[in-house]
């Protein structure tokens, strides 16, 4: 695929968000894959790590509560840099000189402010780009994200050269700053979004509080519309079971005994899998395909893919391999389907809280998520993995039935001076 075809005919903000990205990639990618065997590596027990994690997804909820509130206020592109200082410069830098629990805690209670970048960054990326672009700028973001996986396996060639731990410090400490140059360098080529400005002007003077009940209230009317319920479901079922897979590294070198370079080679063969999808599949299916239907096969995907690991034993590369392009393919295609379907199904004045409110309903199932993966892989570790296969079985089956029959013109919530409702499912 050519530079034009990748992301040169996309909107300035959509090109710009993905052409920095790689700064944030290279290291955010191997940090988040590392993470338990580097806090497990310096000491720290399994239900220490998963409390730590439990921690982070609680605080998380509290800055989900504000997120969509403070985008609007703030507007996207200052909400995004600020808080992605806060949520990963600042956390990489004390997570580089952790050596016990509770410097741990500490950049991960920083980290949970990720929760509004999360809604900020999306919206700065996508808002101005036409809504066929959307799945689009989704899977390029995701990519760059993956195809970072492909140098993963050198940081395994580091760790078994210089050891672990030294090699994870000095990840992080790099990573820190490259992630420093990433905000700059996008804060400086990108701009506010029109929906961002509207919004910055028609929440100046609303009050935080307001902002947070009236998510409340869109999540509500959502509740009652059939398309968007099941939506919801699948949105939260498919998260949680990304959330519980954060043990896999520590599964594949302390349980089945594989080493540093064919774990760090997981993501790798995810990488390109995730690779084909944006090149092949997702041209093949544009126009063609529904996205709905695009979530529902990729759910079906991933939860094959997770089946299949419960049969992985040692050395058995092959299997390994097949089970990785299958749980990475599939949630990579589920992501970026299922996020922009959730970014368009509501009228523009409404998009940053709906889309806030759904990742804070998030966050509350989630909160437990963390400490209880760990008391599961405690004691049967396989059972961990099944449970993910289920939620993203769950996933497939709230994607099936009728289509949803929403319209992005429509309020979920009327305002006082129009007479818009929702449609029903």
């Amino acid at each position: 695929m050519t530079r034009r075809g990748f992301v040169g005919d996309l909107d300035r903000n959509a090109r710009y968000c993905i052409y920095t990205e790689p700064f944030w990639a290279i290291f955010g990618t191997a940090a988040l894959y590392y993470a338990t065997l580097y806090m497990e590596s310096v000491g720290l027990s399994t239900v220490a790590i998963g409390a730590i994690l439990s921690a982070n997804l609680y605080v998380a909820f509290m800055f989900q509560l504000v997120a969509g509130a403070l985008t609007d206020r703030m507007g996207r592109r200052r909400a995004t840099f600020w808080f992605d200082v806060t949520s990963w410069v600042v956390p990489m830098f004390v997570w580089a000189f952790s050596h016990n629990t509770w410097m741990f805690l500490v950049g991960y209670l920083l980290n949970a402010s990720s929760k509004i970048v999360n809604v900020s960054f999306w919206l700065l990326a996508t808002e101005d780009s036409r809504e066929e672009d959307r799945p689009r700028i989704f899977a390029a973001i995701k990519v760059v994200i993956m195809f970072a996986g492909l140098l993963v396996p050198v940081v395994g060639l580091f760790m078994d050269r210089y050891g672990t731990v030294p090699t994870l410090r000095v990840l992080f400490f790099v990573g820190g700053l490259a992630m420093l140059l990433h905000n700059l360098l996008r804060h400086r080529y990108t701009v506010e979004t029109r929906a961002g400005s509207e919004a910055m002007e028609r929440h100046a003077d609303t009050r935080l509080l307001r902002s947070v009940l009236d998510g409340g209230k869109l999540l509500r009317a959502a509740g009652r519309h059939a398309a968007l319920r099941r939506l919801i479901l699948m949105y939260v079922s498919s998260f949680v079971a990304c959330q519980l897979n954060i043990f896999l590294a520590v599964y594949l070198s302390k349980n089945l005994g594989y080493g540093h370079l064919v774990v760090g080679a997981v993501p790798a063969v995810g990488a390109l899998a995730a690779l084909f999808c944006y090149t092949v599949v997702m041209p093949r299916a544009s126009g063609r395909i529904p996205a709905a239907a695009m979530v529902r096969w990729s759910l079906v995907t991933s939860c094959a893919g997770w089946a299949l690991f419960l049969l992985l034993g040692r050395g058995e590369i092959v299997l390994l391999c097949v089970c990785a392009v299958l749980t990475s393919a599939g949630p990579f295609l589920v992501e970026s389907y299922r996020d922009a379907i959730v970014v368009s199904c509501v009228h523009t004045g409404e998009r940053a809280a709906f889309f806030a409110a759904v990742q804070t309903f998030t966050a509350v199932v989630s909160i437990p998520t963390g400490y209880l993966a760990a008391v599961v892989f405690d004691v049967r570790p396989l059972l961990l993995f099944a449970a993910i296969a289920a939620l993203y079985a769950f996933a497939a089956a709230c994607s099936f039935g009728r289509s949803a029959s929403y319209r992005t013109d429509i309020r979920l919530v009327p305002r006082s001076d129009s007479s818009d409702t929702v449609g029903t499912s």
